[in-house]
């Protein structure tokens, strides 16, 4: 894979990639060596090999030197096979260090395995993340990133891409993973809440209306009387005695009156 134009104009300007021994709590330029983990044997660079590094996320920190507790952190390494036979990249290393003293680790991250043949006059792009605790916030580490590869004649080579004093600060974009996730849940309960007050309103107004209803039909309409269960004889004597207003007989008591 090729390196943009960009970061290839940055990889050919190294003429030789730096590492670094630390003297009275400041990081000092090795161009040439780097210390095994394993037996402090210092192996070098190969001369036929150029290295570059770049942050990608974030982006600032190529500048800054400050990454975000709490979020991601990514890079890119550039490998350049400037000799005669194939180079074998086998992994990356990266860690913390304590700021004073680079000897001391804080944190080891998870090895980046690449075993990628570069062929000679090739070029590839390495790619690693690892991720820094929020609760890093606020303080100063020093950030170790070894590259592990070796020749064809099986001969060992640790180039240091990356050793320098970075900072971690807060993430202070105001919206993360756990900010999203909360709000998700807000979302999903408002709307919930929503559905069930309109469940309730609806049955509400079901019930209301049953009620009106209810009410018309047991009622009575206009002079409609049931006659039925009141015995004749009651219903005779009532008409004699009291007519019926409108009846021919009323009128004619009217008149008599």
């Amino acid at each position: 894979m090729k390196l943009s134009t960009v970061f290839l104009l940055a990889a050919l300007g190294f003429c030789a990639v730096y590492a670094a021994d630390v003297v009275d709590g400041e990081v000092t330029e090795d161009s040439t060596r780097a210390t095994t983990e394993d037996d402090d044997l210092t192996i070098g660079a190969s001369p036929d090999a150029a290295l570059a590094f770049q942050f990608v996320q974030p982006a600032d920190a190529n500048t800054i030197n400050e990454v975000y507790g709490g979020s991601p952190v990514k890079f890119l390494i550039g490998f350049q096979n400037r000799g005669e036979k194939d180079f074998i990249v086998k992994f990356s290393e990266t860690s913390y260090r304590y700021p004073l003293d680079f000897n001391y680790y804080l944190q080891n991250f998870t090895r980046g395995e690449y075993n990628r043949r570069v062929a000679p006059k090739e070029e590839v792009t390495l790619d690693y993340a690892f991720f820094t605790h929020e609760s890093l916030a606020g303080r100063s580490l020093g950030l170790v990133v070894n590259v592990h590869y070796e020749d064809a004649d099986g001969k060992y080579f640790i180039n240091n891409v990356y050793n320098q004093t970075i900072t971690v600060v807060e993430d202070d974009s105001g919206f993360n993973g756990e900010t999203g996730f909360m709000f998700l849940i807000f979302v999903a309960l408002g709307i919930g809440a929503l559905y069930v007050a309109n469940q309730f309103l609806s049955k509400l107004s079901r019930k209301s209306g049953l009620q009106k209803r209810s009410t018309v039909e047991q009622g009575t309409s206009g002079n409609e009387v049931d006659y039925e269960w009141i015995p004749r004889d009651i219903i005779k004597n009532s008409e004699k005695k009291s007519p019926i207003a409108g009846s021919p007989k009323a009128r004619k008591a009217k008149k008599t009156d």
